[in-house]
């Protein structure tokens, strides 16, 4: 590398780093007190940086002094004896901006803060900023030491203490970590509690307090500056009862509602008022609150005219809106449209909500037929969403309706003709050609099987040359009747599936759709014969051992009823409107929901 011609260049180029005497540093970090006192009597003079108010100070490369390394490895009797020396030093900052007051607080050694705090500080030194605009007091409470924070209080009652630059008042901070007694002490100081220009500043105690769930410190707030209880200091515009109600705060909400009732009837920057929020939060315990405070509160709406019901089912609580239910003062809100024409079975449907969808449908004030500003009945909405491949939650929000029996609009079918295009017919098409190849193979499948099944029974053939050669050895038992009737059973209904299929594929959309009606409820047939059929051919050929033949029996027996449950929905909620067959369908359905409901849960889609 080419060494500059002017030795200058260099000083212009790179900064040069502070170092400290290699004897003292190494005689402060080890605590050798009397390597530490040789060293300060002897360090070498061109180490040393002068400090405008007193004597020198040596410095390291990250501008820590000697009092900044001995309060950090925790070295008592170097920090007393600069301290008593050089007592300046308490107020030197290094890189950043730490002074040795930060670093005891914010490691909470009160021996060390006693030490520091002896001192004769300088007027100022207790509200020193570093980077993060953090005084020792700020560092003390963030990390939760009472003890320290409290011994800092004391040591100057009338020091001023400004936000730090996330905007946090050391009040902020005490609230935040429910100190009780110490926002009693820096609200009593209305100096030192926070500077008057930044006070309250993006940040309020009444917040922190309510985050913090800590009664106690929300009345000495109360007690003190009620005014603190009126801002809204978040982006969302949010008032103390929002706050409460969001995070399900009830002792905070009964204390907000005593004081300060009129908080109710405040929106916040995305339109909800404190009764929706605990609404969309699933906090049925505080709607019950507000309603006994306020009991109009029950008609606040949205700014899209949507009450607690909408935003409820909106947000996918399935148990808030099932403990609203069962509230008969909210009766009256169930059927209620918002400016869209939506009630909040329409919104549920809308985000995919099944089990909201379920307890709605269930419930006999809810009027399954209303519709919406569109003309569209809940069902009509589902249907539209099935148009295309949908989504589990979709097709399980429209199983709900179907169970439940709810109708189409009389003129849903012919608007949505004169609305479908082209390319949206043969997206369906090809939809519908998807789910057809799919049923064929499986048949295709089954009739293969039970086929070969059906000439290799179990326990074989008789070969003895008698008149009973060639026939089945077990001819007689009842259980291999059972698995020939049921294998035959199942092979002709997975050939006539295959059959009507093959037709379906000449066809148009209609066709398909009529056949896949009655192909898949024979596809089921097979499916269930051709389980019993196994079953039944290993219970023959373990039937000496009883108790692993019962064993047999059993697992092939639930795993029956499962088969019907997952195939029943399947086959008739789509396909039928019979009242019989829905009824028939509502167990399997729940047993469906149960299994898979989970997926419908309000934090995994917020927004449709």
């Amino acid at each position: 590398m080419a060494v500059p011609e002017n030795p200058g260049l260099w000083e212009e180029s790179y900064e040069t780093a502070e170092s400290m005497d290699p004897e003292l540093y190494r005689a402060t970090i080890e605590g050798d007190i009397l390597q530490f006192m040789i060293a300060m009597d002897h360090g070498t003079l061109d180490r040393v940086q002068y400090h405008s108010s007193a004597g020198c100070v040596q410095l390291g490369p990250q501008k820590n002094t000697v009092l900044h390394i001995a309060a950090s490895f925790g070295h008592y009797e170097i920090v007393k004896v600069v301290c008593h020396d050089l007592p300046f030093y308490v107020s030197e900052k290094n890189s950043k901006g730490d002074t040795p007051l930060h670093l005891a607080a914010r490691a909470g050694d009160s021996l060390l803060v006693t030490l520091l705090s002896s001192c004769d500080l300088k007027e100022g030194a207790l509200e020193l900023e570093n980077e993060e605009g953090n005084t020792p007091l700020h560092e003390a409470l963030r990390h939760r030491h009472r003890k320290v924070a409290r011994m800092l209080i004391d040591t100057d009652r009338s020091a001023s203490y400004s936000v730090n630059k996330e905007g946090k008042s050391v009040l902020y901070l005490a609230a935040e970590a429910c100190y009780a007694d110490l926002v009693k002490l820096l609200m009593d100081n209305p100096v030192g509690n926070c500077s008057v220009e930044g006070r309250f500043r993006n940040k309020s105690a009444v917040h922190a307090a309510i985050l913090g769930q800590n009664i106690d410190v929300l009345r000495i707030l109360w007690e003190k500056d009620q005014s603190s209880f009126h801002l809204r200091c978040d982006e969302e515009g949010r008032n103390a009862l929002h706050f409460s109600a969001s995070i399900g705060f009830l002792e905070g909400v009964n204390f907000l509602l005593l004081n300060f009732c009129t908080f109710v009837y405040q929106r916040d920057r995305n339109g909800l008022f404190p009764i929706h929020t605990a609404s969309s939060k699933g906090h049925v315990n505080i709607i019950q609150e507000i309603l006994q405070h306020c009991p109009d509160s029950r008609e606040l709406l949205t700014l899209e005219g949507q009450n607690i019901f909408h935003v409820a089912a909106k947000s996918g609580n399935d148990k808030a809106v099932s403990s609203m239910l069962k509230m008969p003062e909210l009766e009256k809100l169930l059927n209620e449209k918002d400016g869209d024409g939506n009630t909040p079975l329409h919104v549920a449907t809308i985000y995919e909500h099944p089990r909201i969808v379920s307890a709605l449908t269930r419930h006999k004030r809810v009027k399954l037929e209303l519709v919406n500003n569109d003309g569209q009945t809940a069902l009509d909405i589902a249907k539209e969403y099935m148009e295309t491949m949908a989504s589990f939650r979709k097709r399980l929000t429209w199983m709900a309706l179907r169970v439940a029996g709810a109708p189409q609009s009389p003129h849903s079918n012919v608007s949505r003709t004169k609305q479908t295009s082209s390319a949206g017919q043969n997206s369906e098409l090809e939809n519908y050609k998807d789910k057809v190849n799919v049923v064929l193979l499986v048949a295709t499948l089954i009739a293969a099987v039970t086929f070969t099944a059906g000439f290799t029974v179990p326990g074989g053939y008789n070969n003895s040359n008698g008149p009973d050669q060639g026939m089945a050895t077990m001819l007689t038992k009842v259980k291999f009747q059972e698995f020939v009737i049921c294998d035959t059973v199942a092979m002709y209904s997975s050939i006539l599936v295959t059959v009507t299929l093959i037709w379906a594929q000449l066809g148009d959309l209609s066709s398909m759709q009529v056949a896949l009606k009655f192909a898949v409820p024979l596809l089921g047939i097979a499916l269930a014969m051709m389980s019993i059929a196994f079953m039944a051919g290993v219970y023959l050929v373990v039937s000496k051992l009883s108790w692993l033949a019962n064993v047999i029996l059993v697992i092939g027996s639930d795993f029956l009823i499962v088969l019907a449950a997952l195939f029943v929905p399947l086959c008739f909620l789509g396909s039928s409107n019979c009242f019989l067959l829905r009824q028939l369908s509502y167990f399997p359905f729940q047993l469906l929901l149960y299994a898979f409901g989970s997926f419908s849960g309000h934090d995994e889609k917020e927004d449709k």
